[in-house]
C-alpha cells in the first residue's frame, strides 16, 4: 500500500521564471561591409541569437570614419551613440566588448590595447593586426583576464580557428594546406575556365568587388601570409611567425601555366601551407599544382577552404565563403555569442586561449627554410635554340631531379615549336631551381616552375 505525502510535510514550491542576464554591450569600430554585415544580421536574427547566447546582444555605440554612412546603415536605430573617436569607444565604461572592424595595424593596436586595459572583451576581424601584434596582444589580453577572439579574421564564415582550438585540441596536427584568399583564388579560377590571363582576371574581379583598387595584399600572397602565421600558431602552439612565412603571389604567374597544369590533370591554386616534420616546421604561401578532384582544386570564385590533418581525427576539410559583408558578419557574431555565454566576472584564463594553448613549450620547432621544403615540381619548358627532350632529361639527372612524367604542350602563343611539360619526384626546393637554371643555361629554353601538392604523398602522414 502507498501512502500519500501529508500536504503538510511538503516543502513548498513556486513557479519562478528564470531572471534574464543583461544584454551584452558591443561597441564597433568601423561600419564598412563587414560592420554593416553585423549590424544587418544581428538586427534580421535577434531573437534566435538571443535565445542561443542567453541573452540579448546589443550594439550600442558605433565609431565610424564616415558618420553620414553609419547613420544610413543604422537607420536611426534609438540607442546607438554615433562616435567620432574610435579610442573614446574603446575607453567607454558603457561597452563590454569592442568589435574592431576598421583594419590596418596601427591605429587599431592602439584601440585594441585599451579596450583590453579598461578591462573589455576584443572581437576582431583583422588578420593583419593579429599576424604582426599577436603575441603582443595576447599577452596583454591574458593580464587583464579579457578574450581576445577572431574567427572572421581567417577564411571569413568558415569556421577554421574554432576546428582548431576547440574540435581538433585533442590531435597533434600534422599539416594545414589552404586557400585562404578568395580574390586570388577567383583569379585562377577565371584564368582556368575562361582561358584569362593574370591581368583580365584581376580586372574582372575588381569589377566584381572581389579585389580593391590596390590588389597588391591578395595578388602578392601577404593576406593569405597572415591567416597562416594565425593558423600555424592555434596548429603548433608555436608563435605568430609571419616573418618566417615565404611568400609567392601571383604576378609571374602565366596563362599558359595554367592550362598545362590542367591537361595533366592539375589546377593551380595559391596556398598556404604548414607543415611540421623532423626538420622544422614549412610556413609557405605560393601557387601549386593541385589534383583537379582534390576538394582544394574544386574551390571555385571567391571560396576559401582549409585542409587539416591531425594523428587522431585524420584529414579533415572545411570549406565555404571566405569573404562577404554577411559570411565574416556570421563569424564575427560566433564569437560574441560565445562571449555572452560566460559566467558574470568570468576570467580569460577559464576560456579558449587567444593563440590555442595556454602555455608552450620550452622547445619550439624552427621554421625550415624554403631551399629545404620537399614537394614534386611542374616544369614547363618554353622552346629554346638546344632544347631536346632527351638532353633535358640527362641534365635535370645530373642535377638531382628525377622526371616521373613528361608530356608535350601546345606552343606558346606566337610559337611553333611545342612545349615540354615535365613532372618530377620530391626534391628540394633549391636542388629543383638549381635544376631549372642549369636548363636554361644550357638550352635555352626558358624554364618555368611550380610546385605540385599531392597530399597524399608521406610527408603529410
Amino acid at each position: 500500500m502507498f501512502l500519500e505525502p501529508q500536504p503538510s510535510l511538503l516543502p513548498e514550491t513556486r513557479a519562478h521564471a528564470p531572471a534574464t542576464p543583461p544584454a551584452l554591450r558591443v561597441g564597433m569600430i568601423g561600419m564598412g561591409t563587414v560592420g554593416a554585415g553585423v549590424w544587418r544580421v544581428l538586427r534580421r536574427n535577434q531573437a534566435l541569437i538571443a535565445a542561443r547566447a542567453g541573452r540579448p546582444i546589443d550594439i550600442v555605440a558605433v565609431a565610424a570614419r564616415t558618420p553620414a554612412r553609419a547613420a544610413a546603415v543604422l537607420e536611426g536605430a534609438p540607442g546607438v551613440r554615433l562616435l567620432a573617436d574610435p579610442m573614446r569607444l574603446a575607453t567607454d565604461p558603457g561597452v563590454d566588448v569592442v568589435l574592431e572592424l576598421a583594419g590596418g595595424s596601427g591605429a587599431a593596436r592602439g584601440w585594441v590595447l585599451a579596450a583590453l586595459a579598461h578591462g573589455k572583451h576584443v572581437v576582431t576581424a583583422n588578420k593583419a593586426l593579429l599576424a604582426e601584434h599577436g603575441e603582443e596582444l595576447a599577452t596583454v589580453a591574458a593580464r587583464h583576464g579579457r578574450t581576445l577572439a577572431y574567427e572572421a579574421a581567417v577564411a571569413g564564415g568558415v569556421p577554421v580557428v574554432k576546428a582548431l582550438r576547440e574540435g581538433l585540441a585533442a590531435n597533434r596536427i600534422h599539416a594545414l594546406a589552404g586557400v585562404l584568399n578568395g580574390t586570388s583564388n577567383y583569379i585562377l579560377t577565371r584564368m582556368q575556365a575562361g582561358g584569362l590571363d593574370l591581368a583580365a582576371a584581376l580586372a574582372e574581379a575588381q569589377a566584381l568587388g572581389y579585389a580593391e583598387a590596390d590588389p597588391a595584399l591578395d595578388v602578392d600572397g601577404t593576406d593569405a601570409a597572415h591567416k597562416l602565421a594565425l593558423l600555424a600558431a592555434n596548429a603548433f602552439g608555436m608563435p605568430v611567425r609571419l616573418d618566417a612565412v615565404h611568400v609567392e603571389g601571383l604576378r609571374g604567374l602565366r596563362q599558359g601555366d595554367v592550362a598545362a597544369a590542367a591537361q595533366l590533370g592539375y589546377a593551380v591554386r595559391l596556398l598556404a601551407i604548414a607543415r611540421r616534420g623532423a626538420e622544422g616546421v614549412e610556413l609557405r604561401v605560393h601557387p601549386a599544382l593541385v589534383p583537379e578532384r582534390h576538394a582544394l582544386a574544386r574551390l571555385s570564385g571567391a571560396a576559401n577552404g582549409l585542409l587539416v590533418q591531425g594523428d587522431a581525427a585524420g584529414e579533415a576539410f572545411y570549406g565555404g565563403a571566405g569573404a562577404g559583408g554577411e559570411p565574416t558578419a556570421s563569424a564575427v557574431l560566433a564569437d560574441l555569442v560565445d562571449l555572452a555565454r560566460l559566467p558574470a566576472g568570468a576570467h580569460a584564463r577559464a576560456g579558449v586561449p587567444t593563440l590555442g594553448v595556454h602555455s608552450r613549450a620550452a622547445e619550439q620547432p624552427a621554421p625550415l627554410p624554403m631551399a629545404q621544403v620537399r614537394t614534386r615540381h611542374f616544369l614547363r619548358l618554353l622552346p629554346g635554340p638546344a632544347l631536346n627532350e632527351a638532353e633535358a632529361l640527362r641534365l635535370l639527372a645530373r642535377a638531382g631531379l628525377s622526371v616521373q612524367r613528361r608530356a608535350w604542350g601546345p606552343a606558346p602563343e606566337g610559337g611553333a615549336a611545342p612545349t615540354l611539360l615535365l613532372l618530377t619526384a620530391p626534391a628540394p626546393d633549391a636542388v629543383a631551381a638549381h635544376a631549372a637554371a642549369r636548363l636554361h643555361e644550357r638550352t635555352g629554353a626558358i624554364v618555368r616552375r611550380l610546385r605540385v601538392e599531392d597530399f597524399s604523398s608521406p610527408e603529410y602522414a
